[in-house]
């Protein structure tokens, strides 16, 4: 008896396609991102407090001097060190005071934070309002720091003498 062969199948290959890296899919929705932007927007509230009064000193400059007065701003105002010793704005010092804390930054970061924890249920964007608040409250307290001091005294106690009354103008009456 003569052996029967099996007959055998052919197997055919499919081959998978691999997306590259670059094409993978990217969550679009501005929620997914609302992170990113709120980190975004406090490092850019605190670049504009500490930095808004000494870029005025460069305005019309080429962009090359403009940011070498942003560096100075910004490293002269946290740590005194300026790099660029023959641009604009090399004579900034540092200043470290508590005088500006209370800024507009501050402001809208902790109104944005009350607002996401007010106890009502259908206000919309609680959690955004939330996120974005803590981001501008931390920039604005900690920029208010560094920021450049105005020369008028907010202090409530001063060192100038009390003002004197004499006797002769005060009534009794």
């Amino acid at each position: 008896m003569a052996k029967r062969r099996r007959a055998t199948k052919t197997r055919t290959v499919t081959r998978r396609r691999r997306r590259l890296p670059s094409r993978k899919k990217v969550s679009k929705s501005i929620g997914s991102q609302w992170g990113k932007i709120s980190k975004g927007a406090g490092v850019l509230a605190f670049l504009s407090n500490v930095t808004g009064s000494d870029m005025s000193a460069s305005a019309g400059q080429p962009i090359g001097a403009r940011a070498m007065n942003f560096g100075n701003s910004l490293l002269g105002r946290i740590s005194g060190y300026t790099p660029f010793k023959n641009a604009t704005g090399a004579n900034i010092t540092q200043t470290v005071g508590i005088d500006g804390i209370f800024n507009k930054w501050s402001g809208i970061g902790a109104a944005s934070l009350l607002y996401g924890m007010l106890p009502i249920r259908k206000l919309p964007h609680k959690g955004k309002a939330s996120t974005l608040g803590k981001s501008l409250l931390t920039a604005g307290i900690l920029s208010g720091i560094f920021m450049p001091t105005n020369n008028r005294s907010s202090n409530l106690i001063s060192s100038s003498p009390a003002m004197t009354v004499s006797t002769s103008e005060v009534s009794y009456t």
